[in-house]
């Protein structure tokens, strides 16, 4: 539905202001729409690899703990771990990307352990153990690429639709409403125009039948 505007030159005016404004936005809104894309499908390669290494690698750090509960005991090996699990340090870090804020995770692990009985668990636990230090940076990583993502396919979807919304729908109307205003001001001057030639017109017949 067509908006009710009145023809005057200085609604054309505020219509074309309006209309540049708007076919700005809408490219600005395209080319971060092209970024966010770029930088989602790169970072979607990332979370890939993060991943397939997670999978390979950690039902091994599983199945050494699985072996040592079964060489010793469950509750000794869970209480093992547990003593000897060192702690972290977890820092977080927001960064923008294309105005999105994205969480940057850094993962540390103290070098600080508790000492176990090595004689109630097994030399299984003790393999489990390291891979697992070696692994928990990864699922820190993995964590905040998800995240990312997660943050930058939402921001993906606002950007489309807005920009949907100015080529489809605020663009179109804008233009519509400018080519009416035009059409009718050009119907007003031409209306004047005439009128004008035929006052012309009026006064030189008038001029011709005055007396000399």
């Amino acid at each position: 539905m067509k908006r009710k505007v009145p023809p005057t030159r200085m609604e054309l005016l505020r219509v074309r202001k309006r209309l540049g404004i708007a076919v700005r936005g809408h490219k600005l809104l395209k080319d971060k729409l092209e970024g966010i894309i770029k930088e989602v499908t790169e970072r979607l390669g990332e979370l890939k690899r993060l991943r397939l290494e997670l999978d390979a690698q950690f039902p091994e750090a599983i199945a050494l703990y699985t072996k040592a509960a079964a060489a010793t005991s469950p509750s000794a090996t869970e209480a093992a771990a547990a003593q000897s699990y060192p702690g972290g340090i977890l820092q977080a870090r927001q960064d923008r990307i294309m105005g999105v804020p994205v969480v940057r995770l850094e993962f540390t692990l103290s070098e600080e352990t508790q000492p176990y009985n090595l004689d109630e668990t097994s030399p299984y636990l003790d393999a489990a153990l390291a891979r697992l230090r070696e692994l928990m940076p990864r699922i820190v990583a993995l964590a905040a690429a998800e995240d990312a993502i997660r943050r930058l396919a939402d921001e993906l979807e606002r950007t489309r639709r807005r920009t949907n919304a100015l080529e489809y729908s605020v663009i179109p109307d804008l233009r519509a409403t400018r080519r009416l205003i035009e059409a009718r001001l050009e119907e007003y001057t031409r209306s004047d125009i005439s009128r004008l030639m035929k006052v012309k017109e009026m006064l030189l017949a008038r001029d011709q039948i005055t007396p000399g």
